[in-house]
């Protein structure tokens, strides 16, 4: 779990739903880590995971309420990145599933109506890290970023935020999950796992990027 200090009542109650709903067999380990900045984070619960012997890596934010069976359908994919639909609460909003250009043009664009069946498993190049499940054996194929100060070689990040410091720049999870993908680790996306991105309002997808808004307290 990575994001804010204050969650909402009802993303507990999301998140205790899903766990009474893991299979029983199955061993799982909380950690939750509220670092400002997120890139951080999220290089922190890859090394907890891989420091003990996990198998998967889940990654649900604060701010995405998930169905309460997210967790085990994710995992009955059996794909090394799987992640549940959700929208970006940013203008603009769309749905966090994107491709890379075609033709060769640089960057991702998100997927759009007609490019996929609601409710489907769409496979694409980057996905938002709000709701994913990772093999912890895409750490060893993904090579981490390699960092200089003065010339000096700094701790490899697995996830770093460019946006607005590079031209071009991402955010820490298209930048991962691009990279995965261009050294052949694709992700899926369950459509049918729709999750909620909560601030002021919640942003809801009902499909094709046709979005449903839910004003806090509805």
């Amino acid at each position: 779990m990575s994001g804010h200090d204050t969650v909402p009542y009802e993303w507990h109650d999301s998140f205790l739903n899903s766990w009474l709903q893991l299979p029983k067999n199955l061993r799982v380990a909380r950690v939750r880590l509220p670092e400002p900045c997120i890139d951080i984070v999220r290089d922190k619960a890859v090394n907890i995971a891989l420091q003990n012997g996990a198998h998967w890596l889940w990654f649900l934010d604060s701010d995405v309420i998930v169905p309460p069976d997210t967790l085990t359908r994710l995992l009955s994919w059996k794909r090394p990145i799987a992640a549940g639909l959700y929208v970006r609460r940013h203008n603009p909003p769309f749905n966090e599933m994107l491709r890379f250009h075609p033709g060769g043009q640089p960057g991702l664009r998100p997927i759009m109506d007609g490019e996929y069946v609601d409710g489907s498993l769409v496979e694409c190049d980057a996905v938002g890290t709000g709701c994913v499940l990772i093999h912890t054996s895409v750490f060893a194929k993904v090579k981490p970023f390699r960092l200089q100060i003065d010339g000096q070689d700094c701790k490899a990040p697995w996830f770093l935020w460019t946006e607005n410091r590079l031209n071009p720049g991402m955010s820490e999870d298209f930048a991962f999950f691009a990279r995965a993908s261009q050294q052949g680790v694709k992700c899926v996306c369950d459509t049918s796992i729709k999750c909620k991105h909560v601030g002021p309002i919640k942003f809801i997808p009902s499909g094709n990027n046709q979005l449903a808004v839910e004003f806090i307290g509805s």
